[in-house]
């Protein structure tokens, strides 16, 4: 090991260790309560079994799908695989699995190989079926949600929270302590109920009563249903309301259908002859291993170029009208909203990596109330090693609040005895996925917004507005380097879209995010391929969870880039290539094919930003005479945007930076449109970037020091 790997282990190696010390992750079944649950006799995702087990296993009951069941359990498969892989260093970690001295072993690996085996191919061949809608229903997944309580929020009303069971094996309800004063609860359940807290377990029969506490020292208690429980009816209690106020608790598939038929779909899509097709139609239109919605009608979505219509989009589909300019000019958060235009919204998803206390963050909350004391449905998932303490206590409060606001804080944990690189993916791996999407009464009223920009004030703000009046907010300072109270002012894009039903779809499609397994953050697939006739759709949105997908989403961009036939037109600030996006990018030029990206070279103000820059510079370095490379110029301002076309025909608005991160780690999402329509109403938002950008210098200079931390392959693959 060289002295520069060496050091830089040992020190990431300390913040491990304090990861490690406050981790407090729950993990545990309720097979282990209720083994007679016929779910139970499968194995969950997680399973460290024999060959022989495998071989024969389920891990869902199948339900009549077998083209879709066949897609599902090679996933299943390659996620053990992958989990293997990572504990022993075995696979893409260099060692042959025949050197791992374990018998078990030696049956266990071939044979998930043989299961994992059709991954092997880069796209799906059509099965027999008709185009349209399915339904999932088996039970493969470890279901975990949290129900923060906060004896000061709302502490006399009655609330409700809506606990999901679909496709669960196993599900856990965590109560988590958001508050400062101890909180009773008890009550009955129409079910079993096991509850397990200070690491003692009791099983409570259906109909009898219970009692628990939660000190204000208890950060979580863990209740596990039955699958028999539907409904648990509880008070909670307090020093500030001693008679205590109603919970229910409510299996949410039981208590409302039209959600679990939301979260249970899946998408069987036409794929035309490939025959007589350009390869760059063939590629769209196929299927892959990367989660993909089917072609779909995309109507005529609003380019959202600068900051505040990028905000204001949002402000518009929670209020029904966007804020004057004198609202952002005094960036007053508690001005007055006026909802007597707002829709009547059935569901909110929210995705972000961060939602930041700030400007942004106490307005997009306060509109979000609104909606929840209406009893709308509300997800929000974001990042939890980016949340600071005033972030969480907002996020927190609106949750104890109004339990119909659901809130997952996305935390990736390394396998037991996982390599080292892999351990140290803790500090890093992110919840990258943007997309803001409403779902309202009206059809006609609902939104999806997709893009790079986060709920942060750096994508509204050219510099940190004052909130020091504000002492629940965050204050930011200008910082460079590694620092959660970053500010950086960002240049981003994002496209809104009214088709109700790619609405609809679309908010289908994160579900399978949001019921992801809790152990293992895989995901279920979205669509399978049938034969069809002509193309009926312009436009396909991805979901990427590149650690449990196989890298799909790598496969997916090397064989775009590989279509290029004459230009390809890129806007991204991160230019860490992978390998084998930089032997794309080399073979497209090597047939003539004509370059162009508008980047970010130096990233001062990000968070490492002079650790970024130097990675960006290496690109500068080895595709500067080949590439017109240029540099995005507004002063003070961090380009964001992630845009790639190819060809004059296809374009790609997304989250994914074109780096190692979007890749390998993060989880990414983004719409890929082929329309030379729409390329041609994109092409003034390039060339805008194209007028605030100069060409870069091609004789950078980079720092011994960064050219050895780099030298180390794992370093560039982390970032």
């Amino acid at each position: 090991m060289r002295l520069g790997s060496a050091l830089t282990r040992a020190l990431l190696g300390l913040a491990l260790a304090a990861l490690a010390g406050c981790a407090g992750m729950p993990g545990h079944s309720a097979c282990a309560f209720f083994p007679g649950d016929g779910a139970c006799g499968r194995l969950p995702v997680s399973a460290d079994s024999s060959g022989a087990e495998i071989a024969g296993a389920h891990y869902f009951a199948g339900d009549g799908n077998s083209a879709y069941d066949k897609q599902f359990q090679a996933l299943l498969a390659q996620s053990r695989l992958d989990a293997l892989d990572r504990a022993n260093g075995t696979g893409r970690f260099g060692r042959d699995w025949r050197d791992v001295q374990n018998s078990g072993f030696h049956t266990t690996y071939p044979t998930l190989q043989r299961l994992a085996k059709p991954l092997d191919g880069t796209e799906l061949t059509p099965t027999r079926g008709e185009p349209g809608e399915g339904r999932f229903t088996g039970r493969w997944r470890m279901s975990r949600q949290t129900l923060y309580l906060d004896a000061a929020a709302r502490p006399s009303a009655p609330k409700t929270f809506s606990f999901s069971g679909l496709q669960a094996r196993s599900v856990e309800i965590v109560l988590r302590q958001a508050g400062h004063l101890q909180v009773d609860i008890g009550g009955t359940c129409n079910g079993p109920l096991a509850i397990r807290a200070s690491g003692r377990s009791i099983t409570v029969a259906a109909a009898s009563p219970f009692h628990l506490s939660l000190p204000v020292a208890e950060t979580s208690v863990g209740l596990f249903p039955d699958q028999a429980l539907t409904r648990c009816d509880l008070r909670v209690g307090s020093t500030l309301a001693p008679a205590g106020a109603p919970l229910t608790l409510l299996r949410e598939e039981t208590a409302d259908p039209w959600i679990a038929k939301l979260d249970s779909r899946y998408d069987r899509c036409p794929v035309p002859d490939p025959a007589g097709m350009e390869e760059l139609d063939r590629v769209f239109y196929a299927s892959r291993w990367l989660s993909q919605t089917c072609a779909l009608a995309l109507g005529s979505p609003t380019l959202l170029r600068k900051s505040r219509d990028g905000f204001n989009a949002k402000v518009e589909a929670l209020l029904g009208r966007t804020l004057p300019d004198s609202a952002f000019d005094k960036a007053d958060p508690e001005l007055p909203l006026d909802f007597s235009s707002a829709p009547k919204l059935k569901l909110i998803y929210l995705s972000s990596l961060e939602f930041k206390a700030d400007f942004s963050g106490r307005i997009m909350e306060r509109l979000i109330r609104h909606h929840a004391a209406l009893g709308t449905k509300v997800r929000i998932l974001v990042t939890d090693v980016l949340e600071r303490e005033k972030d969480d206590a907002l996020l927190h409060r609106l949750a104890a609040e109004f339990p119909n606001v659901q809130l997952q804080e996305y935390r990736w944990q390394a396998d037991h005895g996982a390599p080292f690189d892999e351990q140290i993916s803790q500090l890093h791996k992110v919840h990258h996925i943007k997309m803001l999407a409403t779902l309202a009464e009206h059809p006609g009223r609902s939104r999806v917004i997709i893009g790079g920009r986060n709920i942060h004030d750096g994508f509204l703000f050219h510099k940190p507005v004052d909130l020091t009046r504000y002492p629940d907010l965050e204050q930011y300072g200008k910082t460079d380097g590694f620092s959660l109270n970053y500010y950086s002012n960002w240049s981003d894009f994002d496209i809104e879209i009214a088709d109700p039903a790619t609405v609809e779809t679309l908010a289908a499609h994160m579900s399978t995010i949001w019921l992801r397994d809790a152990d293992t953050n895989l995901s279920r697939p979205f669509s399978i391929p049938v034969p069809g006739g002509s193309p009926r759709g312009v436009a396909r949105h991805f979901i990427s969870v590149p650690y449990e997908d196989g890298h799909a989403l790598e496969a997916y961009f090397v064989e775009l880039i590989d279509t290029a036939e004459h230009r390809i037109e890129i806007v991204n600030p991160y230019l860490n290539l992978t390998p084998d996006i930089a032997r794309a990018i080399d073979r497209a030029l090597a047939r003539g094919v004509k370059i162009d990206v508008v980047g970010r070279i130096d990233l001062k103000g990000d968070i490492g930003g002079r650790f970024l820059t130097a990675l960006n510079k290496l690109f500068v370095e080895k595709y500067g005479d080949r590439i017109d490379i240029r540099e995005f110029k507004a002063p003070d301002v961090v380009l964001h945007s992630k845009i790639m076309m190819i060809d004059e025909r296809l374009v790609a608005i997304s989250s994914v930076n074109l780096n190692n991160r979007s890749f390998f780690h993060d989880s990414e999402n983004g719409m890929v449109v082929l329309d030379p329509a729409f390329y041609r109403r994109m092409k003034p938002v390039y060339d805008d970037y194209l007028a605030h950008s100069r060409p870069v210098a091609t004789n950078v200079t980079i720092g011994w020091a960064y050219r050895l931390l780099f030298s180390d392959t794992w370093v560039r693959e982390a970032f």
